[in-house]
């Protein structure tokens, strides 16, 4: 062997580093949290509100008043100047009925109204277009025709005397209309004028079913049709049908029939106070409201929308989709107690065996939902079922496996990071939305799941 050639043997055995294996099962760490956040489905937040929730019922009604057809006893053109709404004394005319059609032609025939009108004329007519401008509401654009009617009715009233003289004044081929009472002047008819209040049915509310014939100047009438309608009381009532449901929430704000009910027309700002009763129709149940004033302000409507006031309701605005269920232990309230100095009683006695058979006492501090008058309702993960409670002041006891279990609805809160249970209490419930008990252990601008069914009790979020 050649002694110069030297051989060198390496140690085959790695040294452990720390260092190494640190970073290693570091890296390894942040891999596995990488790859469970890709492929974790993530889960989405909402942030509690407040709100209110208006339970005002609103339903369309049907106006009935005492009203009284006039007919004309003779046949030609209906010339009108009294204005509508206008109140008249008994036995006044109201109307004339021109036979022969001179009356009527002498306003056609008329190029100009500069002859027949005065400057305080105009005036009137000029108030009569502001007073409508002022009050001109786009929900209220049928009242144009109302409008229209009247504007008529004012110019021939106006022109009505000079007119009279120009087809000789006392000529046979005019005759009047007179009221037997007195009362507010209104120009239509729609066959409710002797509507019996108790003979309503679901078909009195039908609109296709509807008819509303107008009177105007110029109408041809023939004799015994109607040709004006006079309202001799400011007594008038609104009738509105009602389910099982909202006669509930009238009666809940309003018990005695006879009080005063509050609530407002056709989307008014005004609030009305008026007497009411319900009763029961051939085919439902309705409201009857009394009123006697506002008459002038809806004589040329049969239906009118009212809105019936009752109390809000206000708290916590929450996602359906965010309410949950949770089993919890219902327990006497005897079974609880003080622990130390504390004079609140929020925590329970557990027994608990030891391994050399010996019995001692543990006081435990579980999550309390609520309480009643005779129970508390208790979060179950902080006992085992083999536990037993322990009422202090009576020596009775109860094995947790036999503690009866109750349902109570909450939802998931994600202010700590965790999907922590927090009881809610479901006042109503609107659409995807649920409005609960602003007084518990959720609070305004918490953050919770906005889908229960994402998550598990306790599950880590972020």
């Amino acid at each position: 062997m050649d002694k110069n050639k030297k051989v060198i043997n390496f140690n085959r055995n790695i040294k452990f580093n720390i260092a190494t294996a640190i970073i290693g099962a570091i890296t390894l760490y942040v891999i596995i949290v990488i790859f469970m956040a890709i492929k974790k489905e993530p889960v989405t937040t909402y942030k509690v509100n407040k709100t209110d929730i208006n339970n005002n019922i609103i339903i369309e009604g049907l106006v009935v008043r005492n009203e009284l057809v006039l007919n004309s006893d003779k046949s030609g053109y209906a010339c009108y100047y009294i204005r509508d709404g206008e109140k008249v004394m008994k036995n006044s005319t109201v109307c004339t009925i021109d036979e022969s059609g001179q009356l009527y032609n002498t306003i056609n025939d008329s190029e100009s109204y500069d002859d027949l009108l005065n400057a305080d004329d105009y005036n009137e007519i000029r108030n009569l277009i502001s007073l409508y401008k002022i009050s001109y509401k786009d929900v209220s654009f049928y009242n144009a025709y109302n409008f229209e009617n009247n504007l008529n009715n004012k110019v021939l009233e106006l022109t009505n005397e000079v007119l009279m003289q120009q087809v000789g004044g006392t000529s046979t081929t005019l005759s009047g209309v007179s009221s037997p009472e007195s009362g507010l002047v209104t120009y239509y008819v729609d066959g409710y004028e002797n509507f019996n209040i108790y003979d309503v049915n679901k078909a009195s509310f039908d609109k296709s079913l509807y008819k509303k014939n107008t009177l105007k100047t110029g109408d041809i009438i023939s004799a015994g049709t109607p040709v004006v309608k006079v309202i001799p009381s400011e007594k008038w009532n609104i009738i509105l049908p009602v389910t099982d449901d909202q006669v509930a929430a009238i009666k809940a704000i309003y018990p005695e029939e006879g009080d005063r009910i509050n609530f407002r027309i056709n989307n008014s700002s005004y609030d009305m106070y008026m007497p009411f009763e319900i009763f029961n129709g051939s085919d439902g149940t309705y409201l009857n409201i009394s009123l006697d004033k506002y008459m002038l302000n809806f004589i040329s409507e049969r239906f009118v929308s009212v809105e019936i006031i009752l109390e809000d309701d206000a708290g916590l605005k929450v996602p359906v989709s965010a309410l949950t269920e949770k089993e919890v232990y219902q327990i006497p309230l005897s079974y609880l107690s003080g622990g130390g100095n504390q004079s609140t009683n929020n925590k329970l006695n557990v027994q608990v065996m030891g391994q050399d058979n010996e019995v001692t006492i543990k006081q435990v501090s579980p999550i309390i939902y609520k309480t009643d008058e005779e129970f508390c309702y208790v979060d179950p993960l902080a006992f085992d079922e083999t536990d037993v409670i322990l009422d202090i002041n009576t020596n009775e006891n109860m094995a947790v496996s036999l503690i009866p279990k109750v349902t109570i609805e909450g939802v998931y809160s994600a202010n700590r990071g965790i999907a922590e249970f927090k009881m809610v209490t479901v006042i109503k419930t609107i659409d995807d939305f649920a409005l609960v008990k602003s007084d518990e252990s959720l609070n305004i601008y918490d953050n919770i799941i906005l889908d229960s069914d994402k998550v598990y009790e306790n599950q880590i979020i972020y």
